[in-house]
């Protein structure tokens, strides 16, 4: 079931203005969490700059219904950890099962 949400997540195109918004970790500070809603038609994109061999963590806190996806790297994930390399990383949120109504979530995310 979750191979088929992830791929659900994946192929619903972002809109025009759907521009990806980048995260940014607040002064001396290794993680930031972003609230948000999860639109029930479409994703929210962030994206995550990182160096080379640092550990990116991401973990849903709060959205009953809310995954997210690094294309190339993971779908479909309310936690998650790897390895980087020095690049941006694209970030998908969106929600597993479409529910109707928009769902907010609490995304904690932090780089070491």
């Amino acid at each position: 079931m979750r191979v088929l949400a992830a791929a659900a997540l994946l192929l619903v195109p972002m809109t025009a203005e759907a521009a990806c918004q980048a995260i940014r970790f607040p002064p001396g500070s290794f993680g930031t969490e972003l609230r948000g809603v999860a639109p029930s038609e479409d994703v929210l994109c962030y994206t995550l700059a990182t160096g080379e061999g640092q550990t990116a963590r991401l973990r849903v806190l709060r959205g009953n219904n809310v995954i997210f996806a690094i294309p190339g790297i993971t779908d479909a994930q309310d936690a998650f950890s790897f390895r980087t390399q020095r690049r941006t990383y694209e970030i998908l949120v969106g929600q597993l099962m479409r529910a109707v109504t928009p769902q907010p979530f609490l995304l904690s995310v932090s780089v070491q």
